[in-house]
């Protein structure tokens, strides 16, 4: 995903820092999902589903096919604030958070393929990709 910004600059605003500053946050990197452990393995089972019946139920695709234009809206005025002089920490640490929200909201949504009845009868309601909090607690953000 690609993100721009265009803005106009008028008067002596120390264009120097501004372009060091956006070649640094140029090579940012910010991911959300799970990483590691074993709530990471469930995840991607469930995203992509497995061949001993689990169905794909994509949470983390869709929170990106759904919100890439979000994420671009959303950061903007961060980065319009690291050409001000803002911390280039204010862009991660705004959208990381962010993207981490969208994921929750996928599985929130709950646009999923239903769980069998064994499954509904077993946690006792029937909304996919949530039972022990565990998967869905581990989702997080990092900067790369």
């Amino acid at each position: 995903m690609e993100i721009s910004v265009i803005t106009e600059v008028t008067g002596d605003a120390n264009l120097g820092r501004m372009i060091a500053d956006l070649k640094v946050l140029d090579g940012t990197e910010v991911e959300a999902g799970l990483f590691g452990g074993f709530a990471a393995k469930k995840a991607m089972w469930n995203e992509y589903g497995t061949s001993r019946g689990i169905p794909a139920r994509p949470f983390l695709r869709t929170a990106l096919y759904e919100n890439e234009a979000r994420f671009a809206s959303y950061v903007a005025p961060f980065v319009a604030g690291v050409m001000n002089g803002a911390s280039l920490a204010t862009v991660p640490s705004a959208l990381g958070p962010f993207m981490v929200q969208s994921i929750k909201r996928s599985i929130a949504a709950g646009n999923f393929a239903p769980l069998a009845p064994v499954t509904v009868a077993k946690k006792g309601h029937a909304k996919p990709l949530l039972d022990t909090g565990d998967m869905y607690g581990s989702i997080d953000w990092r900067q790369k």
